[in-house]
């Protein structure tokens, strides 16, 4: 079995936890101690071997993905993460994906399921995935519904038709339904979830795309015969510039006649929303589910996250109140699905928070903003040991370094500095300069910028290990 990890997601609904280059696959959400997306990854590895898995993901996370797939698994290589150009959904992703495999596996089953899923009875899910991969080799798309629990309104439905095997043929996909619809939805036992979880072959899918998404194929088609085309990222920049942004759902699975169900008890979440985090939480005997530095007194029926600061709470009921070091959100628990809407006015206002924490990660290691203000910006750098970051310069601010721990390898203009703790260096406007750590600790040093314009966008790079140049 082959398996592909969707991790593309903006995850906007967990705002401000989560964020435009920090979406939920890369937050640990509680379920375990690592990340969405680390869970994910080990739980589809029992089944297909770390080898034949593929992650596709976001180029602007490039960095953040290889980073952590490399903590689970240090044999993880390059060649088994595709970085779309920019999005474009999901269909054209899994297309693009199938097209990278090599041609003696495509007609092994394929797993396709999204990074950003809480799966609870693992080895359920483990089963469901060997009882599909019969129907997948009769040339099936089998998708796995989630037995409901509640009437749920957040979710798509798949309505199952005659059985087929160990499922059925899927008579319709229905989109998100009203309340009542989804009681009765509920009562009738003919509907499940859409989890979004799905598996075929790759040459299933491929048929597939060429009947129901015949524009799309072509796209892609015109470089079949093009050697190691699909590997070139100029060359798939061409195409996501010329392909519809479409889900696979709407490309393929609700055209297709080849479509089966799988009802399945695995204790899924999409953990879309907070309200679906608290659902799935743990909670206290008022009906609270609070992490970090949080004091409640008559409080009901809450989640209230802390990253930092003291939050505390009296006599309020149904609420989300999340804290981070530079947002603070406080939303009815029945009206989390709107957060969404939220952060597109910070998207439209250019808002820092729309996109970044106050730590950012880079792939020297990370800064984390400390102050902020019109003429002058205040970090800690870590750099990690045996990277260092570009040599670049600024036109509008100089920077101050303070060794707070560690050794620093410093360039400045032609000089090439040795400092340790509480040593520090001044780097004039304009200054070609440069950070390292050739040490076996990490580095920390306090950065004090000072000029008329501080954005991060103020670096031009002469030379970088990471391409960025």
């Amino acid at each position: 079995m082959i398996g592909f990890i969707l991790s593309g997601g903006s995850g906007t609904r967990l705002w401000p936890y989560s964020r435009s280059m920090s979406p939920k696959q890369f937050l640990n959400m509680g379920a375990t101690h690592e990340s969405l997306l680390q869970d994910t990854y080990r739980r589809l590895f029992q089944v297909t071997g770390k080898e034949h898995i593929y992650v596709i993901g976001s180029k602007a996370h490039e960095f953040e993905l290889m980073y952590q797939l490399q903590e689970v698994d240090e044999a993880f290589t390059s060649n088994q993460l595709l970085l779309e150009p920019f999005g474009r959904n999901t269909a054209p992703a899994i297309l693009w994906g199938i097209l990278c495999i090599p041609e003696n596996l495509r007609d092994v089953p394929l797993a396709i399921l999204p990074a950003d899923h809480l799966i609870k009875a693992e080895a359920e899910f483990v089963k469901a995935l060997r009882t599909a991969e019969t129907l997948a080799s009769k040339g099936m798309i089998v998708t796995f519904g989630i037995r409901p629990d509640r009437p749920e309104t957040g979710y798509g439905y798949i309505k199952a038709g005659k059985p087929m095997g160990e499922g059925f043929i899927v008579e319709q996909f229905v989109e998100k339904p009203d309340l009542a619809t989804a009681k009765t939805y509920l009562e009738s036992q003919q509907f499940t979830w859409n989890s979004g979880i799905f598996m075929a072959t790759p040459n299933t899918l491929l048929r597939e795309f060429k009947q129901h998404a015949p524009k799309m194929f072509q796209i892609f088609s015109e470089y079949i015969n093009v050697e190691n085309a699909f590997r070139n990222p100029a060359v798939v920049e061409k195409i996501y510039s010329r392909v519809e942004s479409k889900s696979v759902d709407y490309a393929i699975l609700e055209k297709s006649g080849s479509v089966a169900v799988l009802p399945v008890d695995m204790q899924w979440s999409d953990l879309g929303s907070w309200d679906s985090i608290h659902q799935e939480s743990e909670k206290d005997s008022n009906g609270n589910v609070t992490r970090g530095n949080v004091i409640s007194q008559d409080t009901r029926n809450c989640l209230i996250f802390s990253s930092k600061k003291l939050v505390t709470s009296i006599g309020v009921e149904n609420l989300v109140i999340v804290e981070t070091d530079d947002a603070l959100l406080v939303c009815d628990l029945t009206r989390t699905q709107d957060v969404k809407q939220l952060v597109e006015t910070l998207k439209k206002e250019d808002r820092y928070e729309y996109k970044f924490h106050t730590t950012v990660l880079r792939p020297w290691g990370s800064f984390t903003v400390l102050h902020d203000s019109e003429n002058y910006k205040i970090k800690i750098l870590e750099i990690l040991p045996g990277k260092r970051m570009s040599l670049q310069r600024h036109r509008h601010r100089s920077e101050h370094w303070v060794v707070v721990h560690g050794t620093a390898d410093i360039v400045r203009g032609q000089e090439n500095l040795l400092l340790t703790e509480s040593q520090s260096v001044h780097i004039p406007q304009t200054v070609k300069h440069r950070i390292g750590n050739s040490g076996k600790i990490p580095l920390q040093i306090i950065e004090v910028q000072q000029g008329v314009y501080l954005g991060e966008d103020d670096i031009e790079r002469f030379d970088d290990d990471y391409g960025r140049v």
